[in-house]
């Protein structure tokens, strides 16, 4: 009973690793499973790493890629990932491997800058010329206050 509460709750809000130690220590218990309980653990182990091997590919590096490939063509028998999914990854492998090892550099005006400059279409005397009425209207006093003029 333990051990299949454990994987029940364990279906239903752990991430693929601890989902996959949680069924392998509920088989390898020796205690009846409920056969039904079972196919929806390795169902949701499916779904979960359909899932990560998704994440590969958008992530577009070709390393993490290739090993998530890899995990998915290694799964356990009863674990298929999905099949569109995979062929999509296999796919990308040789795109990404014919990529340069650096992507281009973004078009002029959207890198990151060091130094900030004025932009040249933009009067700052247009700008902040309200606000420079008070600029030098103060004076100090003999004893230190400061008046408005």
């Amino acid at each position: 009973v333990l051990a299949t509460e454990s994987l029940r709750l364990s279906i239903k809000f752990d991430p693929l690793e601890l989902l996959r130690a949680n069924l392998a220590a509920a088989e390898g218990s020796g205690r009846t499973l409920d056969a039904a309980l079972v196919t929806m653990a390795r169902e949701r182990l499916a779904v979960l790493a359909t899932a990560e091997l998704e994440r590969a590919v958008l992530r577009r590096q070709l390393a993490p890629l290739q090993e998530a490939i890899a995990a998915a063509e290694g799964e356990d028998a009863g674990i298929i990932v999905d099949a569109a999914v995979l062929e999509r990854a296999r796919a990308l492998v040789p795109v990404l491997e014919a990529e340069p090892p650096t992507a281009e550099l973004a078009p002029v005006g959207t890198n990151g800058v060091d130094v900030l400059s004025y932009p040249a279409h933009i009067d700052s005397g247009v700008v902040f010329g309200p606000l420079n009425h008070c600029a030098a209207k103060t004076t100090t006093a003999v004893h230190g206050y400061e008046y408005w003029t």
